[in-house]
């Protein structure tokens, strides 16, 4: 047998700059962030989703704040004026939401593992039983879906680039921290410990 030849080992130039990990595999990642994604993608976005991943992934949303249940973004667009996004999901409210809080004190595991980033399956099963989603999509009620966007821009589709844009953003954030799907269900971090 003849000598082996050896190749140099390369290093990959520095790329500054943040970039979107996480928007065009599911490869990984843990699986409520695979479960955000199957709930996104048959919302009917098509070729926007594919869009607005592309958008997320080159860093044109310039801004985005959550407050609870209602989500306001800036999204950098063809025209000189950025375009605003929100994006409101269907939180559960009286005695549903009450006996959710109530079934996560109950289980201070489960508030310790959420914590810690990671995302108990039965934390899903729990707003299930109260019929609500804990995931976007559903076809909860009358209305087809629990999650409605809006945009500024002059697109004629609901939800626009844009919007699924906001919505890759969202995706990365709960795969990061899965407390935010609580959070985007209306449901704070303090609410779930006795403060007694």
């Amino acid at each position: 047998m003849g000598k082996k030849k050896k190749f140099p080992v390369r290093v990959p130039r520095f790329a500054p700059g943040i970039r979107a990990q996480e928007t065009r595999t599911g490869a990984g990642r843990s699986w409520w962030a695979k479960r955000w994604l199957a709930a996104v993608e048959p919302m009917g976005f098509g070729g926007r989703l594919a869009r607005g991943r592309a958008y997320a992934a080159s860093g044109q949303i310039t801004a985005i704040r959550m407050a609870g249940a209602h989500v306001e973004a800036t999204v950098v667009g063809t025209r000189p004026e950025p375009y605003r996004v929100t994006v409101d999901f269907r939180a559960p409210e009286g005695e549903s939401r009450r006996r959710i809080v109530a079934g996560l004190r109950a289980e201070p595991m489960l508030v310790a593992r959420l914590l810690a980033d990671d995302l108990p399956m039965e934390i899903d099963g729990l707003f299930r039983a109260e019929g609500c989603a804990l995931f976007p999509g559903g076809k909860l009620g009358e209305r087809k879906y629990d999650v409605t966007t809006s945009c500024t821009c002059p697109d004629w589709a609901n939800p626009c680039k844009h919007s699924c844009a906001v919505m890759t953003i969202l995706g990365e954030e709960v795969a990061r921290r899965p407390l935010s799907l609580l959070e985007l269900r209306g449901i704070r971090a303090e609410e779930l410990w006795d403060e007694d």
